[in-house]
């Protein structure tokens, strides 16, 4: 399913009147001596039972932090919002593009780990959500044998990954800018095309790379409600 979406459309997220305090913690994990994957959580202060899971994924040069807004966005709704930097790809390291391929086993790690860090988190109810190389990161996930309690995914800007799409059917939305120049539309169109699953593929008018992440930014508040909206569907 192609679908435009409308730069001044729906701006409120339903749940924003909510006063809960998110808090965020560190979990410092590692997948090896060479893999430090410090992991940021956000979750809603004195949250109690089980809750869905955001598993989040920066892009090349990024941080989790720089996505606090819409990480506290989806704590508000009840989601346990779990986000490593990754060892080889994060602002605090020189880049290494190459080591994107090790990134989906990163996550999957990640995932396990903090799970079974805290209880509350529903390990069949995982959304990957990932950004540029986070997208194909996210993407990466959903091969053969992949965790069938990822029930769905949100690549935004992202790229096919080098593995094929394999294992447990999960849904899938992308969502892209039509002025991206960082990685081209043809790029995201060409992911979708190779997904087998259920997706949908939302274009962002004028949108450039993930200028519409970003709070203040004219396409942040359709995008963000948009990826809510999605979030809540899937679980």
């Amino acid at each position: 399913m192609l679908m435009a979406l409308l730069a001044g459309c729906g701006g409120s997220v339903a749940h924003a009147e909510s006063r809960a305090r998110v808090t965020t913690r560190l979990l410092l994990l590692a997948r090896g001596k060479d893999r430090p994957l410090p992991t940021t959580i956000w979750s809603l202060d004195g949250l109690t039972g089980k809750h869905p899971v955001v598993l989040f994924s920066h892009g090349l040069g990024g941080l989790p932090a720089q996505f606090a807004p819409l990480a506290a966005t989806w704590a508000q709704a009840g989601f346990i919002v779990v986000a490593p930097a990754y060892p080889h790809t994060n602002a605090k390291v020189r880049v290494d593009r190459a080591d994107v391929r090790n990134q989906p086993a990163d996550a999957a790690y990640v995932l396990h780990a903090a799970e079974r860090a805290d209880p509350r988190m529903d390990a069949a109810r995982v959304v990957a959500v990932g950004f540029s190389a986070g997208g194909t990161t996210t993407l990466g996930l959903l091969r053969a044998g992949h965790d069938p309690g990822i029930v769905a995914a949100v690549s935004v800007a992202g790229r096919r990954p080098p593995s094929a799409f394999g294992g447990p059917s999960a849904d899938v939305l992308f969502i892209h800018g039509d002025r991206d120049g960082t990685v081209p539309l043809s790029a995201g169109r060409a992911a979708y095309a190779a997904l087998p699953w259920p997706k949908t593929f939302v274009t962002v008018p004028a949108g450039r790379h993930g200028d519409y992440l970003k709070p203040g930014r004219p396409g942040y508040p359709a995008v963000s409600a948009r990826i809510l909206a999605f979030l809540q569907q899937q679980v």
